[in-house]
Order: structure tokens, then C-alpha cells, then sequence
């Protein structure tokens, strides 16, 4: 009877049934099956069959997320009965949350999961929780662990802040700290002190639990006389760290190229214009070098000296940030990147303004059925990202004769900002009918949003975010089902008939090339690259430029988070990794019968809180290589 209870009970996981779960685990107890044992041999057990398949791309986050609804629905029944044995410690605690300024929580979601199904207790702060609110809780918690995730390179930072805090608590040795998210890595783990990252939540599961059992007794970790050891022996670190801190990283490098600028001028007088380079290398047209463009919006407001509320905000701001970031670095294009949250807070959402953040948003509707499609007019927040990108375009083109690449989001991405991605993932498969009339509504405003810039000349081109391609995170069928066919269908016309080309960023680790660039006829994609998560689908440019690269321009790669450490070797670092780019994309083009067919760039913004010497160390590169090596190859 109770191998049975506990199969049905694994069963009930896999078939993400809440209901059953529950069912089951009543039976459970009645039947006098110890609660443990039915969480372990029989929840557990179900959940790591679903991720199992997941690792074998035979199931996708909506699986995961509703067999984790149904085993989280059994374990509510079952765990308040769970007795300690005599001398038994307690159950690790975890404290897990999304970092401040990211709202994305499907990874979160799925590592609280896996570490629950594993024996953590697990408190979830949630997502965009701010870096004070860590440390309170896992002081209140005396907890064993945090782990902290963030999908976007903007937020990353946020992470060394909370580590930072722990420090001068003097707790940081009273727990280990996992970080995760598709951009980190394990070089960016440890330059920020955490203990580990991992690619997945199975291994992040399996390695935290190997790392408590070699931690000390709780009350030992916690005593005053370690936290008084603790805020000792972190002292001399945060001095320094504070000294080099009350400096505005931004505005200093900012002045330092501006005083460059001014003395030395532009050093060499180039064969193209920025206007002209950008088209021919598009057109696949013979250039005097590669366009080069590191994906700098937010954090180009340093020249002008304003706030990110004001640079998101004041069309002014705007402007002159655009203007003289693309003057004094010399870039080639600029992409009118101010948030990812214009068209979602159309439809009601409340937006946050962190100075060193991307913008996102605060708070998610309650109900899908309160969308109501508005219209884009003055006072909405697109009209005015309409507006601001036509002040720049103008200024730009004008003065400059550099392109202005117009920015917003897509249809689905749109969704899961108004409503949250773990939502709306889920509800793809319990409420399709549901999520399908509240895309075709964000559908319809982002084709006004488009429609809006064509129509007032607001860009050169425009660019649309359609971040959830991704095939880890669903199968291309349903991708297409709640998104691409919306954009195929509604979208990509209006594009069509303004005989403008479609471009598309999307910085996800996996994505469906198929369907984003050959099936939307994209000519520009903007891609990010993780070596780490190679084997998951992510591709570099060898993978993409053959495949892709005669229908579509490729523009990505260089790695963002590294364009924040402006020390010497963190500067080379960058120089020699854009160099490396460089010298490896050209003889690929050539190998695959072009010759100009790709832009130099970072694979995600580079985060507004970071310096700009770093920035213009990779466009200088580009630059002064870019020549040589273009006529040497291509002649």
C-alpha cells in the first residue's frame, strides 16, 4: 500500500494535478505513511522525473512550473505533520529571491522548487527584492543559505551590493551564497565574493546540499562573538570599497573622454559615415570596417549628467544623452533602449526608477480580465518614448549623421511585464484561451506603438524585443502559438508596408533562430552568447553566420557584465575580447561568401550604472583594427 501511495503521489507531480496532490497526501496520512517519506520517495521523486525530462528537452518551464504547483499543493498537507527525530537538526533554510530591478523568476522559481523537493526550507522574497531585505531576512532566519538570480546584466550588480551588506553585518561567513541567471558566470561569482553558481537547478541543488552539511551548528554561525569576528575581518575590505564607491563611476569616465575629446578630437578621419557603414554592412555592401555599437543606452545619460528618471523621462535628457554618448564615443549607431516596461505601463503597471537599473515593473495586475488595450496618445508612456526617439533621430541624423534604432517591446514580453512570466507560462497550458486574448490585446497596442514611430519618422529602423524565444524555456510550437504567429500575422506587416526592416534584440541563452529570423524575414538580430549553456542551444557566431547570415545581419556577443570593471586588466580584458570577436567573425563571413554582414556589440545593455571607459576601450578597438583587418581579408 505504501509504495503505491508514494508512486501515486510521484505521478500526481508529473501530472501537475494540485487536486490529487492533495488527495494523495491525506491518503498519505491516513494510511500512516510518514510524512517525510511521502515528501521525499513520492513529491520529490515526481518532480525530479519532470526535470529530468526538462534536462532532456523533452518538457519546458510551463511543465515544471505547474508539476511544482502540485507538489508544493501535496507538501502544504504533509509538512505540517513532519516530527524531528530525537536529536535530529532542523531542516536547512534557504532564502531565495530575483534581485532588485529584475522582475524575472522563472529560474528562481525552479531552484526554490528543486531545493524544497531536496529537504530546504525555502523562503521566497520573490523578484525585484531590494538588497537590504536579503540580509534582514536571513538574519531573522539565522538561515544557511541565499540565492539570488537575475536574468537581466543591468541587475547583476545588485547582487555585490547585497554580498557588500553581509559583510558589514559580519554575517557573511554565517551562511554560503549561490548566485544564478543565464549571464552569470563563475568568474563574475567569485570577483563578487559568492560562494558558487551553477547552470542549472539540479546541480544548484545537489551542491548546496553537499555545502550545509559542512557548515557549523546554526547557533555558532549566528553567535554576537562571530557577527563582532565577522564585521572585524570585512572592515579593511569595505573601507577601500567604500572610498573607490562614493565616486560616480559614470560621470568620471565621462568627463575623462569628454576632456580627451575636446583636446585630441577624432584621431583619424574615416572612409564612411556612421549612416552609411551601418546600411552597407546590412546590405552585406563593402565597408572600410565593421559597425560597432556596444549595446550603451542608459548609461550613455553620464555625458549629459542626468538621472535614469530623467533620461527615461524628459525628452531633453534624452536627447542629449543620445547625442553626446554617440558623439564622444564615436559610435555607429544608437538604440533608444529606456526600459522594457513602456507598453506595459500603458496598460496600468506601476513603473520603478532605479538610479543604476534598467526601469521595470512594480506589481503585476491581478486579473487578465481587466487588460484593456488604450490608445497611444499623449500622456501614455509610449507616446512619449515616440516622441523622444523622433528628438533624437533628428538631432542625431543632423549633427552626427549617425542612425537612431528605435526600441520597444513585443507582444508576449509585453504579457509577462503586466502579468509575471511564471503567471503567464503556466497559464499557457491550464488557461490557453485566456493568454491568447490578452496577447492579441498587447498585440494590439504594440502595432499602434509601431505604427506610431513609422508614421512621425521617429527612427531610422526599429527594433522589438521578443525575449521569450527561447527553447528551454518552451517548445518552438508554443512560442509560436503565443507569440510568433501574433507577430507573423499583425505585426510584422505594418513593418511591410512602412517598407522598414525588421530587427529583433533577444538576449534569452536559447533561442528559436528558426522561426525569429527566417520565418520573420528579420534583417537585424541583436543576440547574446553563453558558453556555459552551449549545450542548451545557446550559438556564437560561427553557429549563426553560416546558417543565417546571407538572409540576416548579426550583432552581439561581447560579454556586458565585463564593461563594468574599468581597472587596467578589466579594461584589456574587454579590448582583447572585442579583438578576438573581430578577428574571428571576418573569415567567417569571408569562408561563407560575404563580407560586411555583422555588427560589433555587447550580447545585452551594458549596465547604467558601469563606467564608459570600458565602452569606448571596444569601439576604439574596432576602430583601429577594424581597417586593416577588413582589407586584409577581404582586400
Amino acid at each position: 500500500m505504501k509504495t503505491s501511495i508514494l508512486n501515486q503521489l510521484a505521478e500526481s507531480v508529473v501530472e501537475g494535478d494540485d487536486d490529487l496532490a492533495e488527495e494523495l497526501a491525506q491518503k498519505a496520512l491516513d494510511e500512516g505513511v510518514d510524512p517525510y517519506e511521502a515528501i521525499v520517495d513520492g513529491l520529490a521523486k515526481g518532480m525530479i522525473i519532470v526535470s529530468d525530462n526538462y534536462e532532456k528537452g523533452e518538457a519546458f518551464v510551463p511543465h515544471l512550473l505547474i508539476a511544482s504547483s502540485a507538489m508544493y499543493a501535496g507538501m502544504d498537507i504533509l509538512t505540517p505533520h513532519m516530527k524531528l527525530e530525537e536529536g535530529a537538526g532542523k531542516r536547512a533554510v534557504g532564502v531565495i529571491g530575483t534581485i532588485e530591478g529584475d522582475v524575472h523568476d522563472i529560474g528562481k522559481n525552479l531552484v526554490k522548487t528543486m531545493m524544497s523537493a531536496s529537504g530546504f526550507d525555502m523562503v521566497d522574497l520573490g523578484h525585484d527584492v531590494p538588497v537590504e531585505k536579503f540580509v534582514e531576512v536571513a538574519k531573522e532566519k539565522k538561515a544557511d543559505l541565499i540565492s539570488m538570480s537575475a536574468l537581466m546584466t543591468t541587475t547583476m550588480t545588485n547582487m555585490e551590493k547585497v554580498i557588500e551588506m553581509m559583510q558589514e553585518e559580519g554575517i557573511r561567513d554565517s551562511l554560503i551564497v549561490m548566485i544564478g541567471g543565464a549571464p552569470v558566470s563563475p568568474e563574475f561569482a567569485e570577483q563578487i565574493g559568492a560562494d558558487s553558481t551553477h547552470p542549472d537547478s539540479m546541480s544548484a541543488t545537489e551542491w548546496a546540499n553537499n555545502e550545509v552539511r559542512k557548515l557549523a551548528p546554526a547557533d555558532e554561525r549566528w553567535s554576537e562573538e562571530k557577527i563582532s569576528l565577522g564585521k572585524v575581518k570585512y572592515r579593511e575590505i569595505l573601507s577601500k570599497k567604500k572610498v573607490k564607491g562614493k565616486t560616480d563611476i559614470g560621470l568620471e569616465t565621462a568627463k575623462q573622454i569628454i576632456a580627451d575629446f575636446e583636446s585630441v578630437g577624432v584621431k583619424t578621419k574615416e572612409e564612411m559615415t556612421h549612416m552609411d557603414r551601418t546600411l552597407a554592412a546590412m546590405g552585406d555592401k563593402k565597408v572600410d570596417r565593421l559597425p560597432v555599437y556596444p549595446l550603451a543606452c542608459g548609461v550613455l545619460r553620464k555625458f549629459a549628467d542626468v538621472s535614469y528618471k530623467e533620461y527615461a523621462t524628459d525628452i531633453n535628457a534624452f536627447v542629449e544623452s543620445a547625442y553626446l554618448g554617440s558623439k564622444y564615443l564615436d559610435t555607429d549607431m544608437f538604440v533608444g533602449l529606456i526600459d522594457l516596461s513602456a507598453t506595459s505601463s500603458d496598460f496600468g503597471c506601476k513603473i520603478k526608477y532605479p538610479e543604476d537599473d534598467t526601469p521595470s515593473s512594480e506589481g503585476h495586475l491581478e486579473d487578465y480580465e481587466s487588460i484593456e488595450v488604450p490608445e497611444v496618445k499623449e500622456g501614455t508612456r509610449a507616446y512619449e518614448l515616440v516622441m523622444a526617439s523622433k528628438a533624437a533621430t533628428e538631432k542625431l541624423n543632423k549633427e552626427l549623421n549617425t542612425p537612431f534604432v528605435g526600441f520597444h517591446e513585443g507582444p508576449l514580453l509585453t504579457l509577462t511585464q503586466l502579468m509575471g512570466a511564471d503567471r503567464v507560462l503556466m497559464d499557457m497550458k491550464t488557461h490557453p484561451d485566456v493568454v491568447l486574448e490578452a496577447v492579441q490585446k498587447c498585440t494590439d497596442y504594440i502595432c499602434q506603438v509601431s505604427e506610431l514611430f513609422f508614421e512621425e519618422n521617429a527612427c531610422n529602423a526599429l527594433c522589438i524585443d521578443n525575449l521569450w524565444s527561447n527553447n528551454v524555456i518552451m517548445s518552438e510550437e508554443d512560442y509560436w502559438k503565443f507569440d510568433g504567429k501574433f507577430v507573423y500575422d499583425q505585426h510584422l506587416p505594418i513593418f511591410k508596408q512602412y517598407d522598414q526592416p525588421y530587427i529583433i534584440h533577444n538576449c534569452a541563452d536559447a533561442v528559436h533562430f528558426d522561426t525569429q529570423i527566417s520565418k520573420f524575414g528579420t534583417q537585424l538580430y541583436s543576440y547574446a552568447y553563453y558558453p556555459k549553456l552551449r549545450s542548451k542551444g545557446s550559438q556564437n557566431y560561427a553557429d549563426l553566420i553560416p546558417k543565417y547570415g546571407q538572409e540576416c545581419c548579426m550583432m552581439g556577443e561581447v560579454n556586458p557584465v565585463e564593461f563594468m570593471d574599468n581597472t587596467p586588466a578589466g579594461v584589456q580584458k574587454v579590448k582583447d575580447d572585442t579583438k578576438e570577436l573581430l578577428e574571428g567573425v571576418l573569415p567567417v563571413l569571408k569562408e561563407n561568401g560575404m563580407q560586411s554582414k555583422y555588427v560589433m556589440s555587447s550580447g545585452c545593455e551594458i549596465p547604467p550604472g558601469g563606467p564608459l571607459t570600458t565602452v569606448k576601450a571596444s569601439v576604439d578597438v574596432v576602430k583601429e583594427l577594424g581597417p586593416e583587418l577588413q582589407k586584409k581579408i577581404f582586400g
